[in-house]
């Protein structure tokens, strides 16, 4: 059990019963700090509040950007005095001891969905600080969704690093575990954002302390094991919590995970020879696809053009022509961590294709609308974040010459959002990396060999019972039962360890599909329905 866990019913609370207000402090989006340039530490300085999510772990690494100098104006929200009676009551249903949680907001599948046997599934939001450092100036409410089969069974705490689906989905884990559910879904992606949104409040560290307001409130009705789960970047975002607050989940499943650099080379190294000698002639043809689509540029453009106008699209924030070569950079990344080899020579065109052919093909693998206007805004977050302090792969593209006109605009800083002051902090993922090699523990990393990602993998390190697995041929949807039958039997021991689960004769079946859809940026247009394939 996590040491949070340990603590008495009526201290947990506590911080819960301070909270401060949804009301906007006074921010003017015209005079937005420079993101990066504070030097305060999120949720160090607390104001006298007392509220959740203040404690720094011991960590004593400052966060960018958390304070920002706005001028705050107490809102006088609060979430009313809890009824730890009630809460804590396991005679009493679910729903009404999740509502007497302060600031949770709750509904029962309140769109009809069908739901697994065994689970009730429930929509709600928990009222958190746009600044943890002043949680009583600008709140906001962040989307979650529970699926509920016991309170004593363990806890699968998920996220995708983006949205949060409402659908009653069920994680590998939670598959693997039988367990309950709590899906989050990150700060500033709507409807999760502050309005009017402070972007300097957009950190890891921020992140965090959502985290841990959000799971010191449900321990005390959730009193089984705690594991935190996500893929690619929701993945990262439970590695993160994890640094800055170690004890509050007893174990940590991440999924093809990065923890990249700013314009990280190791991308393109990479790229250049994924899948080894075995794959050299997928290579080379998506090579001479991406030649042939850059030499007949202007057809491209004019078809480029052609669908924005039937999709109505706009293409302001790149243009046609820097659009159309990122989205040939990004069909080779794309095929990588979302194709398979041995569809190489059905789904990429030769050279002697027709336009069409050429066209269609970008779009299946990479989704041509990724690069319009409001592809990219849906993802302003990401980018955002990428450009502060996520990182982000340099561009695989020294291999096409003079055909790129635009070199070195698909990165991170390119596609952040207008207007929104960012400078980037290169100490930030270091830090979690020297986290993990030196104090991680019960940490299980998943990555797939031909995964572009996995060029910026985690290193264990001197990590302490934690393990690190890849899947051979496996692209970002590796998963634990794709592993090979020793390495599978071996990855669901150690969680089941962690979990104080005894052993199973027969392991429960997974299915992917049931898997929660799938968020991303340059996601190809068949896989937006959620399906790993």
């Amino acid at each position: 059990m996590a040491r949070a866990a340990r603590f008495p019913h009526l201290l947990l609370l506590l911080p819960l019963l301070a909270l401060a207000g949804p009301v906007a402090c006074g921010d003017d989006p015209d005079t937005t700090p420079d993101s990066g340039t504070q030097g305060v530490d999120a949720g160090t300085g607390d104001s006298g509040t007392g509220d959740a999510g203040t404690g720094d772990s011991g960590t004593g690494t400052e966060d960018a950007g958390t304070d920002g100098g706005v001028a705050c104006t107490p809102s006088g929200w609060d979430a009313g005095t809890a009824d730890t009676g009630v809460i804590t009551d396991t005679s009493l249903d679910i729903l009404v001891r999740l509502r007497a949680i302060p600031g949770l907001s709750v509904q029962e599948n309140p769109n009809g969905a069908r739901v697994p046997a065994g689970y009730r599934f429930f929509i709600m939001t928990f009222n958190q600080p746009s600044d943890h450092a002043h949680p009583e100036c600008q709140r906001f409410e962040q989307r979650v969704t529970l699926l509920h089969a016991a309170d004593t069974k363990p806890l699968v705490l998920s996220t995708g690093g983006y949205n949060v689906s409402v659908a009653p989905s069920r994680s590998e884990l939670t598959q693997l575990l039988s367990a309950n559910q709590l899906s989050v879904e990150h700060r500033f992606f709507p409807p999760s954002i502050p309005s009017p949104a402070d972007w300097s409040h957009l950190t890891v560290r921020q992140s965090a302390d959502d985290f841990h307001r959000l799971t010191q409130a449900l321990k005390l009705l959730y009193t089984g094991k705690w594991v935190s789960t996500g893929a690619s970047k929701g993945g990262e975002t439970v590695v993160f919590f994890r640094r800055y607050y170690p004890d509050d989940v007893d174990a940590t499943v991440a999924y093809v995970a990065p923890i990249a650099r700013r314009d990280d080379d190791r991308f393109p190294a990479f790229q250049a020879v994924v899948g080894g000698d075995a794959q050299a002639a997928c290579r080379e043809r998506l090579w001479a696809f991406q030649r042939e689509v850059l030499t007949r540029r202007e057809k491209m453009l004019e078809r480029y053009r052609t669908y924005a106008a039937e999709q109505q699209l706009t293409f302001t924030r790149l243009g046609f022509e820097r659009a159309l070569e990122h989205a040939v950079i990004e069909t080779y990344f794309a095929f990588w961590q979302y194709d398979v080899p041995s569809r190489c020579s059905t789904n990429i065109p030769d050279p002697t294709a027709t336009d069409e052919a050429l066209f269609a093909a970008m779009d299946y693998e990479v989704g041509l609308d990724s690069f319009s206007d409001k592809g990219i805004a849906g993802y302003d977050a990401y980018y955002y974040q990428a450009a502060l302090e996520l990182g982000w792969p340099q561009p695989y593209e020294a291999h096409l010459g003079a055909l790129i006109q635009h070199p070195g605009t698909d990165t991170g800083d390119v596609y952040s959002p207008p207007g929104i002051p960012f400078v980037f902090r290169p100490e930030a993922m270091p830090d979690i990396q020297d986290w993990v090699s030196v104090h991680g523990e019960r940490l299980m990393f998943i990555y797939g060999s031909l995964d572009p990602w996995t060029s910026a993998a985690y290193v264990l390190g001197n990590a302490q019972d934690s393990f690190f697995y890849t899947v051979e041929g496996g692209n970002h949807g590796s998963r634990i039962s794709q592993l090979p039958a020793e390495a599978q039997a071996a990855a669901k021991a150690n969680l089941n360890r962690w979990m104080g689960i005894a052993p199973l004769k027969r392991a429960p079946k997974v299915s992917l599909a049931e898997e929660p859809p799938t968020f991303a940026p340059h996601l190809p247009p068949r896989l937006r329905s959620g399906l790993h394939r």
